[in-house]
């Protein structure tokens, strides 16, 4: 993460002191989508809205950095060992991700009207988590999350954003894009279902062991957004010049 931030910080002097930068702030609306541990399950069929907004540093006319904060609903049902399943929550997600357009663009010129785009970077997400044990019982008799009341928490994951794009200048400053992003989330429990499969074996010595398929690295929970946006262009110091779209 330090030798992230120092190259970013490296980047940012260096592009900043030899061409004038600009910014954008922007809306964003469009559709979630899951994948996770249930099977015969139809992505596209609940209607997930999800909405946000986004900061935008342009670096020059290829490269930009955003931050992004969207919040919406998740849900979808299908079937998990035979037995049906089916959830329906909230997630704030919020990103860093590195913008990399595949040809010049900058909002307003006619020479540079559109392009394609990629983005990667990371991220967080918060969505609660609740579970009775009694509901997994029904497909996993030997599972090892207790017999208890209902587990009910909070879930903070670190993500990894990344996606595809393209996007459109309207006018001077204004630009519309659609965006199809995925995000690979270091934990389990978007479905209410935290390695569903788990379960308590008693060895040779008698004592009781927690037999286990996924971890922080290796789950099967992913999330993904569809979406348009909405961007205005504003200038970080003075206008940009006619100099600054040659340049870059």
């Amino acid at each position: 993460m330090k030798k992230i931030l120092l190259v970013f910080v490296a980047v940012w002097i260096t592009v900043s002191g030899k061409a004038q930068v600009t910014a954008d702030i922007g809306i964003w609306g469009g559709s979630s989508v899951y994948f996770g541990d249930m099977d015969e399950t139809n992505p596209l069929q609940p209607l997930n809205p999800n909405f946000g907004a986004y900061f935008r540093y342009n670096f020059n006319s290829r490269v930009g950095l955003r931050a992004m904060f969207l919040t919406g609903s998740f849900s979808d049902e299908g079937i998990i060992e035979g037995e049906n399943w089916g959830f329906n929550k909230t997630v704030q997600d919020f990103s860093l991700q590195f913008e990399i357009n595949y040809l010049k663009y900058i909002p307003g010129s006619e020479k540079t009207p559109f392009t394609s785009y990629v983005t990667a970077g990371i991220g967080v997400a918060y969505f609660p988590y609740e579970v009775d044990p009694a509901s997994i019982a029904m497909f996993n008799a030997a599972h090892n999350k207790g017999n208890a009341a209902k587990i009910q928490e909070s879930v903070v994951t670190p993500t990894f954003p990344f996606g595809i794009g393209f996007k459109y200048t309207l006018g001077q400053r204004l630009g519309i894009g659609v965006e199809y992003q995925m995000r690979k989330l270091f934990s389990d429990k978007l479905d209410n279902l935290d390695d569903p499969l788990a379960y308590e074996k008693t060895n040779a010595e008698g004592t009781i062991e927690d037999i286990t398929y996924t971890d922080m690295i290796h789950n099967n929970d992913w999330s993904g957004y569809v979406g348009i946006h909405l961007t205005y262009k504003i200038y970080i110091g003075k206008k940009a010049c006619p100099a600054y779209e040659s340049k870059n």
